[in-house]
C-alpha cells in the first residue's frame, strides 16, 4: 500500500556539513518536508497507517509502499520526465571557455566537433540564453550549473559541459547516470553532474558501471511507458542491459534500436550518429519526426505497425537538427531555426513550432537544443502539476 500526505507549501532548508579526513569542510543542506517550529511528532505518528500505540511498527506496510508514491515527500519533487507531457523543470549549463579551446578545433574529429573551428563564446552564450528564456516563458523551471573553469579530467579537458542531456535520464522518481562512450573527454562530467543531482535532491538509481556504456539522457520517449535508445557509439550491450533492468523495474518498456558509427572519419558528422535524439523526435501523441537513414528499418516497421504518423526529415535539412528539438507539451516544440519542410509538415499537423537560432553550437559540437537540456520533470497523466 502507499500513503501520501498533503504537500507543505514550503520545505525547510536545514544546513549540515561534511568534514573530510583532509580537514576540508563541505557545506550542504537538507530539505525537510516539515518545519521544526511547528512539528508535532505525536500528531504525525497518529496519521501513519503503520503506527499503533504500544506496538512495533508494522514493517510489512513499508515494504508495500512504492518509492514513487513517497518521492515527493522525501526528496522534494516528483522527479521524472518520462513521456511528452508538459515540461516542468530542467537543468542546464551556460557555455564557458571550456567549450572553445584551440585543441578542439585542431583535433575536431577526436572531439566530435566540426571542421568549422571554434565557436564565438559571446554568440554561443547569447543563443543559449535565448533558449533558456523560451523555456522560462513557457513556465519551465530552469536550474543552472555554473561549471568549473577550467574543467580537466583524467583524459584531458572536459568538453561539452553544456550538453546536459549527458547528465543522465531522470525517470519515475530518480536518475540513471551515464558512463560515457562518445568521448574520453566526457569522462569526469558525471562526477560534476552527480553532485548537482544530489544537490537538487534527485535520487540516483544507477550509475552505469563495469564494462557498460550508456548515455540514455539523449534517448527518446514514445510515451510515458515506452523509451527508445540505440546501440551505437554511445551504448553497448552491457550498458543497454543495465538501463533496461532499471526501466523494466519501473514498468517501462525499452525499445533498442541500432545506429551506424564510424572508424577512420566522422565525415563532418555525416557518417553514423550518436544518440536517439539525433534521429527521432516526438512532438505530439502518435507523431514522430524521423531521420530513417540513421536507424534500423525494424524501428520504422515498429512505428508503422503501431499506426504512428511519421514525418521524414529530408537529407538536406538534417543539420537543421529538427530531430533534436524539445517538446514543451503535446503539440508544441522548441526547435533549432531552419528545417522549413519539417516545420511546414508539423504546422499541417497542428503542431506549434517555436524556433530559436542555435547555429553557433555547431561550431563547437554536433549538438542541438535537446542535447543542451536535462529534463527533470514532466507532467504525468493523472497527476497534478507541482511547480
Amino acid at each position: 500500500m502507499a500513503t501520501t500526505h498533503d504537500r507543505p507549501a514550503t520545505r525547510e532548508q536545514v544546513p549540515f556539513r561534511v568534514r573530510t579526513a583532509d580537514g576540508d569542510t563541505v557545506d550542504l543542506s537538507y530539505s525537510s518536508p516539515r518545519s521544526a517550529e511547528t512539528h508535532d511528532e505525536m500528531a504525525v505518528l497518529e496519521s501513519l497507517p503503520w503506527f499503533e500505540s504500544g506496538k512495533p511498527l508494522k514493517n510489512w506496510m513499508l515494504h508495500e509502499t512504492d518509492f514513487y508514491d513517497e518521492v515527493e515527500q522525501i526528496w522534494g519533487q516528483r522527479w521524472g520526465a518520462e513521456g511528452i507531457g508538459t515540461l516542468l523543470e530542467v537543468l542546464v549549463s551556460r557555455p564557458t571557455v571550456n567549450e572553445i579551446r584551440d585543441e578542439y578545433a585542431r583535433e575536431w574529429q577526436y572531439y566530435y566537433s566540426s571542421r568549422a573551428g571554434n565557436a564565438d563564446l559571446g554568440r554561443l552564450q547569447a543563443q543559449f540564453d535565448e533558449y533558456y528564456a523560451v523555456l522560462e516563458q513557457h513556465g519551465v523551471r530552469v536550474n543552472y550549473i555554473e561549471a568549473p573553469v577550467p574543467a580537466i579530467g583524467t583524459y584531458g579537458y572536459l568538453k561539452n559541459l553544456v550538453t546536459l542531456a549527458g547528465g543522465g535520464l531522470v525517470v519515475r522518481g530518480g536518475a540513471i547516470v551515464h558512463r560515457m562512450g562518445l568521448g574520453s573527454w566526457q569522462r569526469g562530467r558525471e562526477v560534476i553532474w552527480s553532485k548537482v543531482l544530489t544537490a537538487l535532491q534527485v535520487p540516483i538509481y544507477l550509475t552505469i558501471h563495469s564494462r557498460g556504456i550508456g548515455e540514455p539522457g539523449a534517448g527518446r520517449w514514445l510515451d510515458s511507458k515506452t523509451f527508445v535508445f540505440n546501440e551505437s557509439v554511445v551504448a553497448n550491450e552491457e550498458g543497454l542491459r543495465q538501463i533496461e533492468f532499471v526501466l523494466n523495474g519501473l514498468g517501462i518498456e525499452m525499445i533498442t534500436t541500432h545506429s551506424p558509427g564510424w572508424v577512420e572519419t566522422t565525415n563532418d558528422g555525416n557518417w553514423g550518429t550518436s544518440h536517439a535524439d539525433m534521429f527521432l523526435m516526438v512532438p505530439d501523441h502518435g507523431v514522430a519526426v524521423l531521420a530513417p537513414h540513421l536507424v534500423n528499418y525494424g524501428f520504422v516497421q515498429y512505428l508503422m505497425r503501431n499506426d504512428w504518423k511519421v514525418i521524414e526529415v529530408p537529407p538536406d535539412e538534417y543539420w537543421g537538427l529538427a530531430c533534436n528539438a524539445v517538446t514543451l507539451a503535446p503539440g508544441r516544440v522548441v526547435m533549432n531555426a531552419g528545417s522549413p519542410a519539417v516545420v511546414d509538415r508539423l504546422g499541417r499537423e497542428g503542431i506549434e513550432v517555436i524556433q530559436v537560432d542555435f547555429s553557433e553550437s555547431h561550431n563547437f559540437a554536433i549538438a542541438g537544443l535537446h542535447c543542451a537540456t536535462l529534463e527533470l520533470r514532466r507532467e504525468q497523466e493523472g497527476l497534478s502539476r507541482h511547480v
